[in-house]
């Protein structure tokens, strides 16, 4: 009879540790995009082929990424149609703001037909956003 009784709590012991692996980790994925990011080169199609043109060097383009994932402008402001998840190398991470953030304009009369994740191809200090149906844009973090 006593047998009987083990059985219901190993399995909540197992089911339990479970469901904590299959937690996404969500402040260390942001963590290695956090910082500021220099727009570079962007990927454009010439003679039927995908090449990188390099950005503007007379006015940089620069994106800001917080602690929490949320993507802010030169201005610390976010646009009103912001992902939101990032694909960071195939790690998926949604956006929780942890704090206020201050919007480009009045999202109010907004109607969001954005692009819900972007996809980021990180390696080392340089990273490729692919935003759905945009060219994607190589940036290089300072």
């Amino acid at each position: 009879m006593k047998q009987l009784l083990y059985i219901p709590i190993i399995l909540l012991l197992i089911l339990g540790c479970a469901s904590d692996k299959d937690a996404a980790p969500q402040i260390s994925d942001a963590a290695t995009v956090e910082g500021k990011w220099l727009l570079i080169e962007t990927e454009q199609i010439v003679n039927g082929k995908k090449v990188w043109i390099p950005a503007s060097t007379q006015t940089p383009t620069y994106l800001y990424f917080r602690y929490d994932g949320v993507i802010l402008n030169e201005d610390h402001k976010s646009a009103c149609c912001a992902p939101k998840f990032l694909s960071i190398n195939n790690n998926l991470l949604e956006i929780k703001p942890q704090e206020t953030i201050t919007y480009v304009g009045d999202c109010t009369l907004v109607l969001c037909g954005s692009c819900p994740v972007w996809d980021i191809e990180m390696t080392g200090n340089e990273m490729i956003i692919a935003q759905c149906q945009v060219p994607r844009n190589k940036y290089v973090k300072k």
